[in-house]
């Protein structure tokens, strides 16, 4: 799969996956640990315990409860991506 079609990895039920832009998931061997150090710091971003979100794929960011973000992302709506409150300052950063 093609890093250009990866719009996240996510932990679910202590497994991992990829959510990809045609909107398929694909479960992955290694852990969320081992992706965020392969993957290159300029597109993928560690949003919180669960989710590492690619740059090119974040279509929405709206404030959150908390001094937290909220991320829409082009196709994956499975659940709420919510930037941790540690990683608001990180997150807009990168972002820029």
């Amino acid at each position: 799969i093609p890093i250009s079609e990866i719009e996240c990895f996510y932990s679910e039920n202590k497994s991992t996956y990829i959510h990809t832009s045609d909107n398929r998931r694909y479960m992955l061997d290694h852990s969320l640990e081992h992706w965020q150090e392969q993957l290159d710091p300029e597109q993928f971003f560690r949003v919180n315990r669960t989710y590492i979100a690619h740059i090119n794929s974040i279509k929405d960011i709206v404030a959150y409860t908390n001094s937290r973000l909220k991320l829409v992302l082009e196709t994956y709506n499975e659940s709420e991506i919510i930037v941790s409150r540690e990683r608001v300052k990180d997150f807009k950063n990168w972002i820029d």
